[in-house]
């Protein structure tokens, strides 16, 4: 009787961490959602159009509003169900291989004149959103926080990984919570006032305020990709 009860107890236990981990896993991605908003500086900062009203912003919404919706039909799982040793962060998710966005990327990356990077930045949106609507899932590991905060989105969205593959260097990251801001301090580093420029950003308030200047900036200033200032 005592061994029934004993073995009862394990399994009661076990069943009990288990659903913690799975209700983890699913608070893990719903907690994500809230670096949406950075997946669009991070596109709006590819296609180099920030002011809310072009073509190419309407098309970085459009995969917005697909990656909410394939958001709220993912679901994720301990990546060891039968181990109750795993950590929150060991967990699998279904989602889009985004492998095959690496050719669109490439060709937005190394476009080489304004006409070839807004023509090849509007197809690369479009085809994330296509991808995050229509494509099946496969088995996505999600990092471990101190990897990536924004987690199963850094694996989506997997552009410094992507840089790293295109000998592209990484920018200096000051403002890790305001993609756009780092960016614009990329692109201003060889113009005259870019230490005005982040006293500037600083001062503007918080992560909000600052994002918002920087959109602000980035529409102002006219860049030649990384290669040279212009005003």
């Amino acid at each position: 009787m005592m061994v029934a009860l004993a073995m009862a107890a394990v399994l009661s236990l076990s069943s009990a961490s288990n659903a913690r981990l799975l209700l983890n896993a699913h608070f893990a991605l719903d907690a994500e959602r809230e670096y949406v908003p950075m997946v669009g500086d991070s596109l709006a900062s590819l296609v180099g159009e920030l002011d809310g009203e072009s073509t190419s912003r309407a098309a970085s919404d459009r995969v917005l509003a697909a990656l909410e919706e394939r958001v709220k039909r993912t679901s994720c799982k301990p990546a060891k169900p039968g181990d109750t040793q795993s950590q929150p962060h060991d967990i699998t998710c279904g989602g889009p291989d985004v492998d095959s966005l690496f050719p669109y990327y490439t060709a937005l990356r190394q476009a080489r004149t304004p006409a070839e990077h807004d023509r090849h930045g509007r197809r690369f949106l479009d085809a994330y959103a296509t991808l995050l609507r229509d494509a099946p899932d496969v088995d996505l590991t999600r990092p471990s926080e101190d990897e990536a905060a924004d987690g199963l989105l850094h694996v989506l969205f997997p552009f410094e990984a992507w840089d790293e593959k295109l000998n592209i260097p990484r920018p200096d990251v000051h403002y890790p919570l305001v993609p756009v801001c780092n960016l614009v301090v990329a692109r201003a580093a060889r113009c005259p006032g870019v230490d005005q420029l982040r006293k500037q950003i600083g001062q503007a308030g918080d992560e909000s305020d600052q994002r918002l200047f920087c959109i602000k900036e980035f529409s102002r200033r006219q860049f030649e990709l990384y290669d040279q200032c212009s005003e």
